[in-house]
């Protein structure tokens, strides 16, 4: 006894914390975590963002900034770090390093040009009476030799990797192999309106008339070209006459003589945020991505290469999106306007796909003894937003993991709640890249706590908005409601490890092709109408089905189970509504359950019996814009929350 009073006060004086005598703490796991951002580089100038329909012309994450004045220039293109310009007599100028300095250069030229393209060394161009050249770049003169190349009606001009691309007043794109003195042509699609292009990297883009930019992959063949921007009076607010890469960035010339360079509108707020547990020869991995979601596929990639550098199994390692609707698309949404039907392969994977992994690598590699603990509060930071009376259900619960390290200081803090990040989807914030309340809410926790690090978990938010616009005042509240928790006292985790993933497969009632046939044929016809647009598009997608034999026969749930000690934490895929987390905790009554949506695959809504019996958006219309062949049965919720039950993991 006198030994232990001791040890007391000597804890009081050296300012140590103990543990509660009452609540015996395990140092058997080590924890480690890790935030790496998923920010786009400037070197993709433009994406789409995820999480809105709406406007029908599309949100990008472009934004121009102006450099300062520039040379009146009928025509710019890009070399290296680079920018050269022809202006409207003919004159050649150079910029170098255009990010660095605006002193235009004059260079003596042998002949006037109109359009020019630089391609492996040499500097292509062609005059205004139709006539092709040749050079080598020079500080100085352009001495320019005669070269055949038969292609008439040139309006653009530009190169990429190993070819030259123009296009014509006939809006044709043509693919052009220069082999000594000639140019060898070959028409690979259209081109319509386009009045400046560059090249960058395997890719074209284009500045059509009407003020809209394009992207397409370079070998492709016969494919329509992808929207990456528009004047939309905001991020976008000036007429652009001519293009041009330089330095992997891109600028434009505008109409009102300046410059102008391309970067993402963005909060830079995205990561990927990595907690791993381990326990005897057991980790696990707790994943939080600030997007709106993720295919199956991809995630399963992902996966894939961490058991190959980590040798953690695919079921021991969960990813959860935030679903911000501000973050740039990443996944299929087939039945959306063709700019969000697909996500930017260059973002997935030079960007999302070893930053995750990353984000899971440094985790591991951080790993070192700690003590984990568990706590519940609530949040009012939501509401139902599609059904009323006893059917609008809010789950106000907010869970937090709390880890300490051995000398009892906090090092990490995982919370979750379910509340989806939306609002504003106007002005600048509606094309601007942004993490929205979550990532707000991270930050403030880890600074106010003294943590190093913060992740959150998107819980069954598939119901759910917020009440206030503001996505500051979101996170400041969802904060202030976890540090509460992290104040009051928490209930040390102790015990095994353990993990799984099982499939539940629902059967799908597709529609038969006459009745997908007629659903078309009254949706057609209005353009301007996204709705009906995304109807038309969701039957043309099914009658392909039909005629590939490949509509799908189920839906499938993936339902993921991680269990730290006494804690289970239980993933489902889909958009799901807030009934599943209330009616899955009610299965484990005395031990801490924490349930989120939104995790490895978010292929549809997974909506209860108000929901498809109502037909609101989240039970019936979204499945369509999910491109989905079927809608979930009435039943659905008892089906899913049965089948956990039955597997007990």
């Amino acid at each position: 006894m006198k030994w232990n009073l001791c040890i007391l006060l000597l804890g009081m004086l050296l300012g140590c914390k103990t543990a509660p005598a009452s609540h015996p703490v395990s140092n058997d796991f080590e924890v480690g975590s890790s935030s790496v951002s998923i920010e786009p580089d400037n070197s993709l100038f433009s994406l789409t963002l995820a999480g809105y329909g709406y406007p029908g012309e599309g949100r990008f994450t472009l934004e121009w900034i102006a450099r300062g004045e520039a040379p009146a220039l009928a025509w710019m293109t890009g070399d290296g770090n680079r920018l050269y310009g022809i202006d409207r007599e003919g004159q050649i100028l150079v910029l170098d390093d255009p990010q660095k300095q605006l002193q235009w250069q004059s260079l003596e030229s042998s002949t006037p040009v109109k359009y020019m393209a630089a391609l492996q060394g040499k500097l292509y161009a062609m005059d205004s009476s139709g006539e092709w050249f040749s050079a080598s770049p020079s500080d100085r003169r352009l001495n320019w030799k005669r070269i055949t190349s038969p292609i008439d009606h040139v309006v653009a001009l530009t190169s990429s990797e190993e070819c030259l691309y123009a296009a014509t007043s006939e809006n044709e794109l043509f693919e052009g192999r220069p082999s000594g003195s000639r140019i060898r042509w070959e028409k690979i699609g259209s081109a319509e309106s386009v009045i400046g292009m560059a090249g960058y990297k395997a890719r074209i883009f284009a500045l059509t008339s009407n003020q809209i930019l394009w992207r397409r992959d370079a070998e492709e063949r016969n494919i329509l070209w992808t929207k990456i921007g528009y004047n939309n009076g905001c991020t976008y607010d000036i007429d652009l006459q001519q293009i041009a890469v330089a330095s992997d960035r891109l600028f434009a010339i505008g109409d009102d003589g300046r410059l102008y360079i391309a970067q993402h509108r963005t909060y830079n707020n995205l990561t990927a945020r990595a907690l791993a547990v381990r326990k005897g020869a057991k980790t696990v991995v707790v994943v939080g991505v600030d997007l709106t979601g993720l295919d199956y596929a991809f995630v399963n990639e992902v996966k894939a290469e961490i058991f190959r550098r980590e040798g953690i199994p695919y079921h021991a390692v969960m990813i959860n999106s935030s679903h911000t609707h501000f973050a740039p698309v990443s996944q299929n949404y087939f039945a959306w306007p063709e700019q969000n039907q697909r996500p930017d392969p260059l973002y997935m994977e030079q960007v999302l796909k070893p930053n995750i992994i990353r984000a899971v690598s440094e985790a591991v590699g951080n790993l070192k003894p700690s003590r984990l603990f568990f706590g519940t509060g609530s949040t009012r930071i939501g509401g139902n937003r599609c059904l009323s009376g006893d059917d609008a259900l809010y789950d106000p619960t907010v869970d937090v993991l709390k880890v300490e390290d051995a000398n009892h200081a906090l090092t990490d803090v995982l919370f979750l709640t379910g509340c989806h990040p939306v609002f504003r989807n106007a002005g600048m914030e509606g094309f601007s890249i942004n993490g929205n309340f979550p990532s707000v809410a991270k930050e403030i926790v880890k600074e106010r706590s003294g943590a190093s690090n913060a992740l959150f978990l998107q819980g069954c938010a598939g119901d759910i908005n917020p009440l206030y616009d503001d996505f500051n005042t979101m996170g400041s509240l969802l904060a202030e409601d976890v540090l509460t928790i992290l104040d009051a006292p928490m209930s040390p985790i102790d015990g095994e490890i353990s993990f799984a993933m099982d499939s539940l497969l629902i059967p799908v009632k597709a529609w038969s092709p006459a009745q997908i046939t007629q659903f078309r044929t009254e949706n057609s016809g209005h353009p301007g109408d996204l709705e009906a647009e995304k109807n038309v598009r969701w039957a043309n997608i099914m009658l392909d089905h039909y005629e590939q034999g490949t509509m799908p026969g189920y839906m499938p749930i993936y339902v993921q189970t991680i269990n730290i000690g006494n804690w289970k934490l239980i993933g489902l895929s889909r958009e799901v509504v807030t009934q599943y987390g209330i009616e899955l905790r009610k299965l484990w009554p005395d031990q801490p359950v924490s349930v989120v949506g939104y995790t490895n695959d978010v292929g549809s809504y997974l909506p209860a019996a108000p929901h498809v019996r109502a037909q609101t958006y989240e039970g019936y219309n979204s499945f369509f814009w999910y491109a989905q062949p079927g809608i979930f049965p009435e039943n659905i919720l008892d089906t899913v929350v049965s089948f956990i039950r039955e597997q007990n993991r």
